[in-house]
């Protein structure tokens, strides 16, 4: 749905743009053709009968409204909170997705030259997408250190919890501040 949201906003600004342009500089001459187009349109719905012309009116807004209706209960409805674990049989086992951030916080923070770790989970039909924001020390090599967050997170995720993921776990690294140096030393090479 955000990306539909984003799809009509974009596609707003791009019509508007035209539009106030044209509207702020030739209010006038837009009236009178606002004006022209609406008198042609009474006059051709005044032709046509009032039972046909209320009936497809209200034909047309049952139709509008439903949709309406259905897009507004997309975009108000709470995200999915809960994945079901697809490997069990016999049973419907779901996980809260609190539960599976806390777990790959926990497993993660013990790894060495790891500061702190926020994990985040979107749960998807076909497995959950991670994204990883992890704080390291200053001196850490980070495609070797990316690549052991990205294993134990595999692990944790697909082999001790039975999920899937879906598509590649995003690791996005910061590094924290180096110490500052006292006065008259010199720093570690």
């Amino acid at each position: 749905m955000n990306t539909l949201n984003r799809i009509l906003v974009v596609l707003g600004i791009l019509l508007a743009i035209p539009l106030c342009s044209v509207l702020l500089i030739t209010p006038l001459e837009v009236a009178r053709l606002l004006q022209t187009a609406l008198g042609g349109l009474v006059q051709t719905l005044s032709q046509i009968r009032p039972e046909v012309r209320y009936g497809l009116g209200t034909l047309m807004a049952l139709i509008v409204d439903l949709l309406l209706l259905v897009w507004l209960i997309f975009e108000v409805r709470p995200p999915r909170r809960v994945v079901r674990v697809p490997t069990v049989s016999g049973a419907i086992v779901a996980v809260a997705v609190d539960s599976i951030q806390e777990r790959l916080k926990y497993h993660l923070d013990q790894l060495a030259d790891v500061i702190e770790v926020r994990p985040r989970v979107l749960p998807h039909r076909d497995g959950l997408q991670i994204e990883l924001e992890v704080l390291t020390t200053p001196e850490v090599e980070v495609p070797a250190k990316a690549e052991e967050i990205l294993q134990l997170a595999r692990l944790v995720v697909e082999d001790k919890m039975g999920l899937r993921l879906r598509g590649k776990p995003l690791v996005r690294i910061r590094h924290a501040p180096y110490p500052k140096a006292r006065a008259g030393q010199r720093p570690s090479a």
